[in-house]
């Protein structure tokens, strides 16, 4: 059984699916979790009603129900709760797209596995944080005071046909090559609908444009290596090892970012 640790509040949660069973399985392993279910629903109206009575922390919801389906109950939910995490639980994979698209936290398929619970869990838990962070900032605003949307923490990235959603800590590099943006994690690359020029802008600052055609993540630089003709490569903690350029009009301000001594 896996716990949260002593500064993580116990999660309470509310379990939509029209299968009794799959509502029982589910609870389970959110139990094992160590989440409080403090509700179950077996449709959409009847998960509104129960969310209106008792607000949970975290919604899961089945795809498919009769009457409005689970995107619809999130749509409806998000109406009405913009800062509550809804995770998607679903044998079919198409509404993957869409329910990214609507702001679920994650959407995990049938059967679930534990492990794969675990981590949608944790994906809420940084979306709670994140929300409350967001909420502090604000009230410790002056009045009127407008507030940006805060940098990106996740990107939904091209797969075949489909949308895969990768945190951007697990990005190593961004670069454009054959007219596309791909994110390049330790494990994988994976092809963008954005332009580096929105990436840098909307990114956190621990990622660095070394060059009209990279970002590289600061914390992930391991050396810096001349190339000739007074131009340097960076060498990625990847395993490939890659050798990132530097442009020679960037590399002041990377001095800045990593003051070199001696």
């Amino acid at each position: 059984m896996t716990s949260p640790s002593r500064d993580e509040p116990r999660l309470r949660a509310l379990v939509v699916d029209d299968e009794p069973l799959a509502r029982d399985e589910l609870a389970f392993l959110l139990g094992e979790l160590d989440l409080e279910v403090i509700a179950q629903a077996a449709s959409a109206s009847e998960a509104l009603a129960t969310f209106s009575a008792e607000p949970p922390d975290v919604v899961f919801v089945d795809l498919r129900m009769p009457g409005p389906d689970g995107l619809a109950l999130a749509e409806a939910l998000h109406a009405r709760s913009p800062r509550t995490p809804i995770v998607v639980v679903s044998a079919h994979d198409e509404g993957a797209l869409r329910g990214f698209e609507v702001g679920v936290a994650d959407y995990v398929l049938k059967p679930v596995r534990l492990e794969r619970l675990k981590r949608a869990i944790e994906r809420v838990r940084d979306r709670l944080a994140s929300a409350e962070t967001s909420r502090a900032s604000t009230e410790a605003s002056p009045a009127g005071a407008t507030q940006g949307t805060g940098p990106l923490t996740r990107l939904a990235v091209r797969r075949k046909n489909a949308y895969v959603v990768v945190d951007v800590d697990e990005v190593v590099y961004l670069e454009m090559k054959d007219e596309l943006v791909w994110a390049v994690t330790r494990d994988d690359r994976f092809a963008l609908d954005l332009t580096l020029a929105t990436l840098e802008e909307k990114l956190p600052d621990v990622f660095f444009r070394s060059h009209r055609g990279y970002l590289v993540r600061i914390d992930r630089i391991v050396a810096i290596e001349p190339a000739g003709a007074g131009t340097f490569d960076l060498v990625l903690d990847h395993p490939a090892k890659p050798k990132i350029p530097l442009a020679r009009e960037r590399a002041r301000l990377l001095r800045e970012r990593i003051p070199i001594a001696g």
